[in-house]
C-alpha cells in the first residue's frame, strides 16, 4: 500500500488536530480527556516546544488535586484555560481543553466543532481494533483463534526452532454438558479448561481452535519443562472433573516440522478419545480397575518369570527379561494380552511395570546376600509407563531401597509406542540412563522401527525383532540387514541380542553374524524365578 493511501493511527490523527487547535489559540497545552465520574479512561496531550509533558502527572492526580478546567467548562474567553464537555455515555465525559492560553478573546467554537468529530474517531478506532481482537481472538475464552494458528503457521522459521511441544486437549462429552445442564454451565467449563491450560503454558501459545478442542505450542522448551506442564495440566483438570478432558502430546528437537508435530498430537489425542469411550460404553471405570488391579498385586496374582538370556558362542546363561504372568482365581493364567492391554488403555501399566521392577531388585538383592551369581536382568516398559511423571525417580527410589547394583538393572523400551516419537522415547530413555540404569532398544527389525533412532538415542543394548530372526535362516535380506544392525552396534559399543530364537539352525546363523545373545523357546520358555535359580544358578 502507498504511502498516500496508508491507513493513520488514531495516535497520528489526534497530534495533528490538537497542535492545530494549540497553534489556534497559542496554549501552553492541549487535551482530550474521556472520565468517568473522577476517573481517567482516555488521555491525549499536546503542548507548545520547550513545555515539559504532563499527562502522566494529570493521569496520577486524585479529584480533589484535578485542575478547573477538568471539573467543569471554562467558556470565559478572558481565562487562562478554556474547556468544552460533551456527555458520551451515562456517566462519561469527553473533555476538550487548551491549558495555558496566550491569546486570549478567542471564540471557542472551533473547540466544539472538532470535539464530536473527536469523539466519534475514538469509538470507530476501538470498534476496529475489537474487530481485529475478534479475528485473532476467541471472544468466549481470549484464547488465541484458528486464525492465528493459521497465520503462526504461515509466519513461523522452523529452522530457528530449537525444540518444539504441542499438546492437543479435547473436552469430553461437551454437548452433552450443553444438553444437560445448559450452554451456560458449558460454557463455564470451556472458560475454565481454557484457564488451565494458560495457567501452565503461560509465556507458550494456547488456541482454542474448536467449541471443545483446544492446542497448545511450547516454543524451545526442553522434553522435561514440557511433559512437567502436560502432567500439571491433566491433573489439575482431573481433580476438577474425572476424565473432563483427552489430551495428546507431542516433542521434537531435530527436523522440526510443526504440522507434522500437531498432527501426532491431535493423532494421540483422538486415539485416547477413542479408548475413552470405549470405556464408557463398556463400563469400565478407571478406580474400580485400580482398586482391582492393586488388589491382585497384593495377593500375588501376577507372577513374574524369568526368560533367560543366553551367550551365543557358549550358550550359557548371561542374563534374564522379566515378564509377568497374570493367574486369575478362575481361569488360571491368563494371556498377558487381554489384560495388559487394558492397562495401557487406562494408563495403569506403571503400576504393573514398577511392581516387576521391584521384584527384579528384590531377587537382584537376594542374590547379593545369598552370594549367589549375578546376572543383569532386564524389565520391559510400557510407553505409557515411560510418560508418567518423575518415572526415573520411582525407579531409582526402588533401586535404593533394596540397595541393588544399577549395572544388573536392564529397560526394554520401543520404537512401537504409538503415542512417543524418536525424540521422545531418546528424552525418556537418557532420564533413564542418568540413573546408572541400562537401557535396551527393544523390537528392533518390527514394522515401526527405524534406523535413524541409532544416532538419536543413547541404548546399551539392542534386541533384534522375533519377526527378523524368524526368517534368518536361508533368508539373505534378513542376514544382510541382521549383519548391518550387529556391525553398527559394534560401533557404537553397545550389545545385541535376538528374541524368538526357535531353532539351532538359527542360533547357528546369528553366530556366523556376530550376535552377542540370545532368547526364546530353543532355550527355555518363561519360568519362575526359583526354576531359573536352580536351573541356571545353583548346578
Amino acid at each position: 500500500m502507498s504511502e498516500k493511501y496508508k491507513q493513520r493511527s488514531i495516535i497520528e490523527i489526534m497530534n495533528d488536530v490538537l497542535s492545530t487547535i494549540r497553534d489556534y489559540y497559542d496554549s501552553e497545552y492541549v487535551y482530550y480527556i474521556e472520565k468517568e465520574e473522577d476517573d481517567i479512561l482516555t488521555i491525549y496531550e499536546w503542548c507548545a516546544e520547550n513545555v515539559p509533558w504532563q499527562r502522566d502527572r494529570i493521569k496520577m492526580l486524585d479529584a480533589d488535586q484535578m485542575p478547573r478546567w477538568m471539573k467543569q467548562e471554562i467558556t470565559d474567553t478572558t481565562e487562562a484555560d478554556y474547556s468544552v464537555f460533551r456527555p458520551l455515555d451515562e456517566n462519561v465525559t469527553a473533555i476538550l481543553a487548551a491549558v495555558g492560553v496566550h491569546r486570549g478573546g478567542c471564540d471557542l467554537s472551533l473547540m466544539r466543532a472538532v470535539l464530536p468529530y473527536i469523539s466519534q474517531a475514538i469509538i470507530l478506532q476501538k470498534m476496529q481494533k475489537q474487530q481485529e481482537y475478534l479475528s485473532y481472538h476467541d471472544d468466549l475464552t481470549g484464547l488465541l483463534n484458528r486464525n492465528s494458528f493459521v497465520g503462526y503457521l504461515a509466519e513461523v522459521k522452523q529452522e530457528e526452532l530449537r525444540a518444539l511441544g504441542a499438546l492437543s486437549v479435547d473436552i469430553n462429552g461437551l454437548k452433552n454438558f450443553n444438553k444437560e445442564f445448559g450452554r451456560e454451565y458449558g460454557d463455564e467449563v470451556v472458560i475454565r479448561v481454557g484457564e488451565v491450560l494458560e495457567e501452565y503454558f503461560r509465556g507458550a501459545m494456547v488456541f482454542r481452535l474448536t467449541g471443545d478442542e483446544y492446542l497448545a505450542i511450547m516454543e524451545n522448551v526442553s522434553y522435561e519443562e514440557f511433559m512437567k506442564n502436560v502432567h500439571g495440566a491433566h491433573n489439575k483438570l482431573d481433580n476438577i472433573s474425572l476424565g473432563l478432558v483427552t489430551m495428546g502430546y507431542a516433542w521434537e528437537k531435530i527436523d522440526i516440522d510443526v504440522d507434522s508435530l500437531v498432527a501426532d498430537a491431535e493423532n494421540m489425542m483422538r486415539e485416547e478419545k477413542q479408548k475413552y469411550y470405549k470405556h464408557l460404553k463398556k463400563g469400565h471405570h478407571e478406580p474400580i480397575i485400580k482398586q482391582d488391579l492393586l488388589e491382585d498385586i497384593k495377593q500375588g496374582n501376577f507372577i513374574v518369570c524369568f526368560v533367560p538370556k543366553m551367550d551365543v558362542m557358549t550358550e550359557e546363561v548371561v542374563g534374564a527379561e522379566a515378564v509377568v504372568r497374570y493367574h486369575h482365581k478362575d481361569l488360571g493364567i491368563v494371556d498377558p494380552g487381554k489384560y495388559i492391554t487394558l492397562l495401557e488403555e487406562t494408563k495403569l501399566s506403571h503400576f504393573l511395570d514398577l511392581y516387576v521392577f521391584e521384584q527384579v531388585c528384590k531377587t537382584l538383592r537376594k542374590w547379593e546376600l545369598e552370594d549367589m551369581p549375578m546376572l543383569p536382568v532386564s524389565v520391559n516398559f510400557a510407553g505409557a509407563t515411560l510418560r508418567e511423571e518423575s518415572i526415573a525417580q520411582k525407579m531409582l527410589a526402588l533401586v535404593e531401597k533394596y540397595r541393588v547394583s544399577c549395572e544388573y538393572l536392564e529397560v526394554e523400551v520401543s520404537e512401537s509406542y504409538a503415542d512417543m516419537n524418536q525424540e521422545m522415547l531418546a528424552e525418556t530413555s537418557n532420564k533413564i540412563r542418568k540413573e546408572n540404569v541400562r537401557v535396551v532398544l527393544d523390537h528392533f527389525g518390527a514394522k515401526d522401527s527405524s534406523f535413524s533412532i541409532l544416532s538419536i538415542m543413547e541404548f546399551d543394548g539392542l534386541k533384534l525383532d522375533k519377526s527378523l530372526v524368524t526368517n534368518i535362516v536361508g533368508n539373505d535380506r534378513s542376514q544382510i540387514v541382521a549383519k548391518a544392525v550387529i556391525d553398527v552396534c559394534r560401533q557404537l559399543g553397545v550389545h545385541v541380542a535376538a528374541a524368538g530364537v526357535e531353532t539351532q539352525d538359527q542360533l547357528n546363523v546369528l553366530k556366523e553374524l556376530g550376535c552377542d545373545y540370545a532368547q526364546g523357546t530353543l532355550f527355555n520358555k518363561p519360568i519362575t524365578i526359583d526354576t531359573f535359580e536352580v536351573r541356571y544358578m545353583k548346578g
